[in-house]
């Protein structure tokens, strides 16, 4: 069996608060899980200033002494308040300069989503394989403002190279994650290329993670996907003085049945 940890919209900046709640979870995590993949699909921060950057990567920095860290960014890792990209035109350089590798990994800092570095050879979708499960981390962000900011961007060819690097590796776990909820049909929430998002991914992969709306969901089997998981915001109190995050766990043995487990973790707040 294999066990993942799945963590979203950390808003890293929003507020005074924020900051202790991540570190409280990291260092939870460290403690309880030490070796399991992390995995953020994001707005790690809240407005991409380059302030809030530092300061997530030094958060990271904790956590990664522990646990491999993978994490995609979100409309909120691109824009200012994740609605205005024309007030944060450096944000994907922040975001490559102050996140961009896969940390933890024992590898050397290898930017996630820069051209050449990606096995599918195109910007947009990062594939590491761990044992006999394979990432993809897909960037369903939008710096360059081609939709609504909030909404997101899957482009064609994004899409066509995730469906094909699916299917090259059908004899292995496929875990992919983004940060936008292809699910949701509101104006200001709608995933731009939603639709040929979903065809790439149905029956194509065995477990789908995202976040973004900040409300929690589970599908089984939707799209033939046997789990399909949206996170809440992570450093939202879900009640009283309690944050939580979601554990998930499955075989990931070749040829076997896939069979997913997945609860959330409550943490309570020092002084609680």
């Amino acid at each position: 069996m294999q066990t993942i940890i799945h963590l979203s919209d950390l808003h890293v900046g929003r507020d005074k608060g924020v900051f202790g709640r991540v570190k409280l979870i990291f260092e939870e995590i460290a403690a309880a899980y030490p070796d399991v993949p992390v995995l953020i699909t994001g707005d790690l921060t809240d407005s991409a200033s380059k302030p809030q950057f530092r300061t997530t990567r030094e958060l990271l920095d904790g956590l990664a002494q522990t646990n491999p860290i993978l994490a995609v960014p979100g409309n909120h890792d691109y824009a200012w308040k994740g609605i205005v990209a024309k007030f944060r035109p450096d944000a994907w350089k922040n975001w490559i300069k102050y996140l961009g590798s896969p940390l933890g990994w024992g590898r050397s800092e290898v930017p996630w989503l820069e051209k050449g570095h990606t096995p599918a050879g195109f910007d947009g979708l990062g594939i590491w394989e761990h044992e006999n499960t394979v990432f993809f981390g897909v960037d369903s962000g939008d710096p360059k403002d081609k939709a609504k900011t909030s909404c997101g961007f899957i482009s064609d060819t994004l899409a066509s190279a995730l469906s094909r690097e699916l299917v090259k590796r059908s004899d292995k776990t496929r875990i992919v994650f983004l940060h936008h909820h292809p699910f949701v049909h509101s104006t200001n929430l709608k995933l731009y290329g939603g639709e040929i998002f979903k065809k790439a991914v149905s029956g194509n992969c065995e477990l789908l993670l995202f976040g973004h709306k900040h409300d929690y969901g589970l599908w089984r089997n939707r799209n033939a996907i046997p789990l399909t998981i949206a996170s809440h915001r992570t450093t939202k109190l879900i009640s009283g003085d309690c944050v939580a995050f979601t554990v998930i766990r499955y075989d990931d043995t070749v040829g076997s049945i896939m069979q997913p487990k997945q609860w959330l973790e409550v943490v309570q707040l020092a002084g609680g």
